[in-house]
This record gives C-alpha cells, sequence and structure tokens, in this order.
C-alpha cells in the first residue's frame, strides 16, 4: 500500500471491538493530515471541505459532527502542531549548555521536523495566514510560546540579565491577556521572524532538505545578539487600545490615514474635458488599486468584491473589467504598486544618506519605511500581512522584495570588524526578522508605535554585521 493510502487507511468496518472515542479519534487524525496536505499543495482559501472529506476518505456528515467547519479544523490543527514546536522549543533549551549549544539545538529540531515532514511545517509557518482573524490570533499565540520558551533560554545562558514585565519570560500581571503582551525587547522576535522566513523560503520553494545544513548558521547568527538589550533602546509601552493615535481599520472606523486614497478619490469631469486617454486611464486604476487596499484592509479577501471595489473607487463595473480581469489582479497590482514604492522610498532614503555609509544607510531605510507603512497603513497591512495569505503569485512578489531588501544588508558581512565571523545567512534572515516585527505591529492595529521603535529596530538590523556595542552606538543608545 502507498505512504498516502496507509496516512488515510480506515478502520475495520463493522464489528471492530474499538469504542466511538477511538473511531472519532481516527476520523480526527486523518482529517488533520488531509487539511495539512491540502493547505499545503493549494494555500487555504482553495481548500474546500469536500476535498477534505475525500481526501480523508469521511463523510460530510461526520466532518460536521467532528469540527464546525473549514476553520475550526485548521485551527484544531495548527495547534497541534503548535504544541509541538514550543516543546521542541522547551526541551532544546532545557538543562546545562551555552547560548550557542541551545540555539544550535533548537535550529536543529526545527529543521529536523521540516525535513521529516515539510507539509506539517508549512502548515506552522504559513498555514495560518490568509485563514482569517480567529487563525491569526493563534499564530500570534504560538509565537509568544516560543518567544517565552526562547528568552527563558537566553536569561538561563546569561545570568546577569533579568526579565522585565512585559518582557516574554516575565511574569504576567493578574488579568493579563492570554496573548503575552508586546516586549520592550523585540530581539526573540526578530530570531523567530529571521528563522520563520528561511524555513518558509525554502519549503515554497521544495528545498526542504537544505534546512539541517543551515541550522548551525542561523544559531549563530541569532547567537549574534547578546541576551540584554543595551540601555536606552526598549520601546515604550504600547499605545492601548482605542488610544488616540491608533490606526484601525474596521468596516466602521472613519477612512484611514493615508496619502494615496485622498489623492486619488473622486471621479474625474464627466462630458468634455482636455484629460488625455492615458491620463484618465491611470486615474481610474489607481483609484481602483486604493479601493482594494483599503478593502482587503478592513474586511480582509473574503470581503474583496468587485461590486465593491467599483462603488469605493467610484466607477462602472465595466471599467474595472477593462482594467482587470479578476479581483485577484487588482489585489496583485496593488500589492505590486504598494511593494514598489516601499523599495524606492527606501533606496531614497539610502542615498540621501551616502553611498559610503552603510550603517547610516541602513538606518535611513528603516525610518523611511516605518514612515511610509504608517502614511499608508493599508497598503502596508495588504503587503505585509494579506500578500502572505492570498496566493502563491502574492507570495512570490512578497518573497522578491524580501529578496531585494537583504541585498542591501549583504555589504554589511565586509564591515564585520577583526575576529567576528558573520553567516552568509545574516542578510536574508534578518530581513527576514525585521519583516517579522512589522507584520506584528501592522497585524496588531499598532504601527503608531513603530516610529518610537525605530532605534531598536536599527540596532537588530546592524548587530549581526558590525556587532551589537557598535550597533547600539550607531542606533543611537
Amino acid at each position: 500500500m502507498s505512504a498516502e493510502g496507509l496516512r488515510y487507511r480506515k478502520l475495520p468496518a463493522g464489528t471492530h471491538g474499538l469504542d466511538r472515542s477511538a473511531v472519532q479519534s481516527d476520523q480526527r487524525r486523518r482529517l488533520r493530515s488531509a487539511m495539512t496536505e491540502l493547505t499545503h499543495r493549494r494555500g487555504y482559501q482553495a481548500v474546500r471541505v469536500l476535498d477534505l472529506t475525500r481526501l480523508a476518505r469521511v463523510s460530510r456528515p461526520t466532518f460536521y459532527s467532528l469540527y464546525a467547519d473549514k476553520e475550526d479544523l485548521l485551527l484544531r490543527t495548527y495547534d497541534d502542531i503548535a504544541d509541538r514546536a514550543a516543546a521542541m522549543a522547551k526541551e532544546a533549551f532545557a538543562g546545562e549548555g551555552s547560548l550557542r549549544e541551545h540555539l544550535q539545538s533548537a535550529m536543529r529540531g526545527f529543521a529536523a521536523m521540516a525535513t521529516a515532514d515539510p507539509e506539517t511545517m508549512s502548515m506552522f509557518v504559513l498555514g495560518a495566514l490568509g485563514a482569517g482573524s480567529g487563525a491569526l490570533k493563534r499564530r500570534e499565540r504560538a509565537m509568544a510560546e516560543l518567544e517565552r520558551a526562547i528568552v527563558i533560554g537566553r536569561l538561563r545562558g546569561s545570568p546577569g540579565a533579568v526579565a522585565t514585565p512585559g518582557q516574554a519570560g516575565a511574569p504576567e500581571p493578574d488579568g493579563a491577556p492570554e496573548q503575552a503582551v508586546a516586549p520592550s525587547d523585540l530581539t526573540v522576535k526578530v530570531i523567530l521572524g529571521g528563522t520563520r522566513e528561511v524555513t518558509a523560503a525554502r519549503l515554497r520553494q521544495g528545498r526542504a532538505d537544505e534546512l539541517p545544513g543551515l541550522a548551525d548558521e542561523l544559531a549563530a547568527w541569532a547567537d549574534s545578539y547578546p541576551a540584554e538589550l543595551p540601555s536606552g533602546l526598549a520601546c515604550p509601552s504600547p499605545l492601548p487600545p482605542g488610544a488616540p493615535g491608533e490606526q484601525e481599520l474596521s468596516e466602521d472606523a472613519p477612512e484611514a490615514a493615508s496619502q494615496r486614497p485622498r489623492r486619488a478619490s473622486g471621479r474625474l469631469p464627466s462630458g468634455r474635458h482636455d484629460l488625455s486617454h492615458e491620463f484618465v486611464v491611470e486615474h481610474q486604476r489607481e483609484r481602483i488599486l486604493d479601493a482594494t487596499a483599503e478593502i482587503v484592509a478592513r474586511k480582509g479577501m473574503a470581503g474583496l468584491t468587485i461590486p465593491e471595489i467599483a462603488r469605493r473607487a467610484s466607477i462602472s463595473h465595466q471599467t474595472f473589467y477593462a482594467l482587470f480581469p479578476t479581483k485577484g489582479d487588482a489585489f496583485l497590482g496593488a500589492q505590486e504598486m504598494g511593494l514598489q514604492y516601499a523599495l524606492r522610498v527606501s533606496a531614497e532614503a539610502s542615498a540621501a544618506a551616502g553611498a559610503d555609509d552603510w550603517p547610516q544607510a541602513v538606518t535611513a531605510q528603516l525610518r523611511a519605511l516605518i514612515a511610509l507603512i504608517c502614511a499608508e497603513p493599508a497598503y502596508a497591512h495588504l503587503g505585509v500581512v494579506d500578500s502572505l495569505g492570498s496566493s502563491p503569485e502574492a507570495i512570490a512578489a512578497c518573497s522578491a522584495a524580501l529578496g531585494a531588501f537583504a541585498e542591501r544588508l549583504r555589504p554589511g558581512r565586509e564591515l564585520a570588524p577583526p575576529g567576528m565571523v558573520v553567516p552568509e545567512i545574516a542578510a536574508e534572515a534578518t530581513v527576514g526578522g525585521i519583516w517579522g516585527v512589522l507584520h506584528h505591529y501592522i497585524q496588531s492595529r499598532r504601527t503608531a508605535d513603530l516610529p518610537a521603535a525605530a532605534p531598536q529596530l536599527s540596532y537588530l538590523a546592524l548587530t549581526p554585521f558590525v556587532g551589537a556595542a557598535r550597533a547600539a552606538e550607531l542606533a543611537g543608545a
């Protein structure tokens, strides 16, 4: 029998001596395997209940007796995998050993999981994206558990370091939410984000077999960050929910403080005018892209419909179809414009800082990117959060942008002080880590806090290349 046949083999029919709970446990196992496999192959949005029941060899009534819907199955499947990952991380950081040894153990453990079962690891690093707010909350909770395990291990390796309130691993006050509050030290978020992006890139490209060989490089990169954040770089406490300045993009909220929608809103003059056809078409196209970004940021991909785009952009359905074949094409167009604008704005900031001052150029790029995120929250949400759960084309575009940002960090390897070896993976991992932090701030609607985090993000971007002391000095600590 094939591996797939064994994986989804049903229990014997008729009298088999198994109680009902054992039968249901086996049915759940097959359905969760099916969800993992299909999400890896197609993405969550493309998976149907019919596909799941056929692959798992269970009936539709059986499915609904075990799970409320497709999302319920995804969340329970994700929780199982997240629990395994958290247990592995806790084990890696337990016992005696140096911080480097603990990090190596953790990275090798993740690499082994990805190599042995790439579909399961793909579910963990990618599967929850694009599956709605419930899945994102589960992902945040899972990341908080991993953060807690890593912080405790890092502090154990540095006896002088003490976890402070609000930091993962520190005792939480009574009544604190289940999801950890945002830490004042973003180091572990960067380590997790970088590891996740390096892993996700190999999984997307069918190159999971490379991960064991990268485990020690990732550990060396993570070990470049001290267990204690230099004084003066801690992020201030985040704004409480609903505080002035927090940008909420719910459907009932006022329009986001975005420059593009205000520039391109409203119809052009009707009737005879002196505007060229090219100008009119470009104006209509921009209104469609702006409307797409706003709708996705407020309602998610499920709320993106062509009638809603047409209404918000003040165009006819005919005009929409003349410019975009599908709503997916409009999404990709909005994503491309946002990512290209981010690359251009950050490149201009780098050039203004001076080609001969690489650390200053990196800092200038980060500040420019943060300013753009704050000015364009809808495009930021679409490009950083929604793109990873949209389609394979959107994920590829996002990966290409991350690759372009990583290329800008590679020259930093030449600036390493004597005796410091910069791992080859450092640029890719660092960009992935910074991207993970931005994702966290944007997804949790806390972009108003990002400018205050800019000095620490600069420090985290520079440390793997110039060392922690020099990075702290350059970041303004």
